[in-house]
């Protein structure tokens, strides 16, 4: 079985994580592997692959695969910009590497909330001015154990993000697409199906976005979704930023119908210097590094190891993406 790994460029990084990755193996003398350290080398070699670890193929390339070529793994979670109408109309297997950011991506959300809650942006501006400014932040000063956390999309990054925020003592609110009715679970107080959304936006002081990106999910908040929260409340976004229409967002935030907004994402990336997110004082803006961690590289081609002993023993591999929902 010819495997391609599009996963670096570099050399000398890629002859260590081949090493790891054939460690993790159970035959590995039933495969060879490619390096392909650009796309150019993909197209060129993709006609002779049975299987291909990446972070995105574009159609283009993905249609000069043989009738052998048989499975896609990627190296990310969100793969929306991967689903040409070719790759979701083949019987090419795809699976993703969703799970292995879970508690980075956790962890960030938690960082965004004390961002706010505990008025950094304040202790920030009183080190710049040097005006003595205790009275002014400590009135605004919020405990975790008083708020409802709302998270739009419960697989493995919600439920870390979910489980994190249980432990300060804050109420947990989800939805999920394909929760059919109200549930009580261990580390959420309300597990609701996805028609239960404006519920959540009303009743949550933070509202994480954490689902895919679809055609369901696409442009899903809007003005009218972001109407329905509370003043008081913060939107934090760590999936896709086309999941929010990025303009209704900046008019709510310049009006402060929202005290806030913590995005790592954005409709386009890199995000547009000149864009009007950069002149509002209530946003925390990262450049989509919340799921980014030393060793992502190793934690990927351990999953692909761990899928490449499940393909080869006829056994439902890891992660695998259903092309109907589209994750």
């Amino acid at each position: 079985m010819k495997i391609g790994l599009e996963i670096t460029k570099n050399q000398k990084k890629y002859n260590a994580l081949l090493d790891r990755l054939t460690l993790g193996l159970n035959n590995r003398k039933n495969y060879s592997f490619i390096h392909l350290p650009t796309r150019l080398d993909t197209q060129k070699k993709m006609s002779n692959l049975d299987a291909l670890l990446c972070y995105d193929i574009d159609e283009d390339t993905f249609n000069m695969r043989s009738d052998r070529f048989k499975w896609i793994q990627f190296g990310t979670a969100g793969i929306d910009n991967s689903l040409s109408p070719s790759l979701l109309s083949s019987k090419v297997i795809i699976s993703n590497s969703i799970g292995i950011h879970a508690v980075p991506v956790a962890e960030f959300v938690i960082g965004a909330i004390l961002y706010f809650f505990k008025q950094f942006p304040g202790a920030h501006r009183f080190m710049s001015t040097r005006h003595w400014n205790q009275w002014e932040l400590a009135k605004k000063i919020t405990h975790c154990t008083e708020k409802t956390i709302g998270i739009v999309g419960y697989g493995s990054i919600g439920k870390a993000i979910a489980k994190h925020a249980k432990s300060m003592g804050m109420k947990v609110i989800a939805t999920r697409r394909l929760q059919k009715k109200i549930e009580e679970k261990k580390i959420v107080d309300e597990l609701r199906p996805m028609s239960d959304l404006g519920y959540l936006l009303s009743n949550s002081d933070v509202v994480v976005i954490s689902c895919p990106l679809t055609p369901l999910t696409e442009g899903m908040i809007g003005a009218k979704e972001l109407g329905l929260m509370r003043e008081s409340s913060y939107l934090i976004n760590i999936s896709r930023g086309n999941i929010i229409i990025e303009t209704d967002l900046i008019n709510v935030l310049a009006n402060n119908k929202i005290a806030g907004a913590a995005l790592d994402v954005f409709e386009s990336e890199p995000l547009d210097t000149e864009s009007e997110l950069f002149n509002l004082d209530n946003v925390l803006l990262t450049p989509h590094i919340s799921g980014n961690f030393p060793g992502y590289q190793e934690r990927v081609v351990d999953l692909f190891a761990h899928n490449i002993n499940r393909y080869e023993d006829s056994k439902q591999i890891k992660n695998r993406v259903c092309k109907k929902r589209q994750y």
